[in-house]
């Protein structure tokens, strides 16, 4: 699990770039539009609100949830399930609404998972967005620093590893693979 800017495509980045055969990162399901440069398929599956509903009337979600006010993002079961069965270390963003839905709905899935929140303060989210975009609309941060103040109040109550996000690509890496590794 990590936060928006927090670094989390450096950390995906760094983590395929090990080459270790055993990770898997799962892909969300999103109903949201693609963004310029994104491939579907490649970190997500583009779909519609409507296949998405259909989804969740057949109970093929692990989780969803609607983010930043705007989509649905969710985790299919089938895949998680199939990453289980093949031993994999499957690796998934996923906010702290997810996870708790994770931890209420599927608590026999809680010994087969570790959670991490990239944290990021306000004031370095707020940079980064606008280093990232310039014409940045300030209801879109505001949006978004609501959204990581909720995400990061839940952390502390249900993360497991609270890493902060201003510390090196390396460490932050580290950090992951020293718990992965266990």
């Amino acid at each position: 699990m990590w936060v928006s800017w927090g670094g989390k495509g450096t950390l995906r980045k760094n983590l395929e770039q090990q080459g270790e055969q055993s990770l898997e990162f799962l892909k969300s399901y999103v109903t949201r539009d693609m963004r310029p440069g994104e491939v579907d398929g490649d970190i997500y599956w583009f779909i519609t609100k409507e296949e998405f509903e259909h989804g969740i009337s057949q109970n093929d979600f692990l989780e969803y949830e609607i983010n930043h006010k705007v989509a649905y993002y969710g985790t299919k079961k089938s895949e998680v399930e199939q990453g289980l069965a093949a031993w994999k270390i499957m690796i998934k963003e996923i906010d702290t609404k997810g996870l708790k839905q994770l931890i209420k709905n599927h608590p026999d899935f809680r010994e087969n998972y570790t959670s991490f929140f990239l944290d990021v303060p306000n004031h370095e989210m707020q940079r980064r967005f606008y280093e990232r975009n310039p014409e940045g609309k300030p209801e879109d941060i505001a949006n978004r620093i609501e959204s990581s103040s909720f995400e990061r109040e839940q952390a502390h109550k249900y993360c497991d590893h609270i890493i902060d996000a201003t510390q090196s690509p390396e460490e932050i890496l580290q950090k992951v693979l020293g718990v992965v590794k266990e």
